[in-house]
């Protein structure tokens, strides 16, 4: 039996927290924890690697998810998915990052978030498998 990818979800919205939770339990998937802000997840990325990061782009504090994830990026080698209801063109343009390997539009379905996951983080292994050749 494989071990369960760990999950890390950066997310302010306290109900939209509680849905994840019950998703990810649901999809069999092991939740690392929740962070509501960038300078946290910081903190919980460096005590236990996530396997895929689910990302609010608009946070609260001095970070939002888009800047998060670039120090993210520089510092890490983790798949981030991202999590909005902002779908403006300059917000998804600024969103593209190295490791950017989904956006879901809120509202979020189970089965869409369990497909997103297992696209990220599988062509997370591809493109890391490419890079050391």
């Amino acid at each position: 039996m494989s071990v369960p990818k760990k999950i890390l979800i950066v997310e302010d919205d306290r109900m939209l927290c509680t849905i994840f939770n019950m998703f990810i339990n649901e999809l069999g998937y092991q939740l690392m924890g929740f962070s509501s802000d960038g300078e946290d997840a910081l903190i919980q990325i460096k005590k236990e690697k996530p396997d895929v990061i689910l990302m609010d782009i608009h946070l609260e504090g001095k970070l939002d998810g888009i800047e998060t994830t670039k120090i993210i990026q520089k510092k890490y080698d983790i798949p981030i998915i991202f999590v909005s209801s902002d779908v403006e063109e300059q917000t998804i343009k600024n969103a593209i990052l190295d490791n950017t390997y989904g956006f879901l539009v809120k509202p979020i379905y189970k089965d869409s978030l369990g497909v997103t996951i297992e696209f990220a983080y599988t062509k997370h292994l591809l493109d890391r498998k490419n890079r050391k050749k």
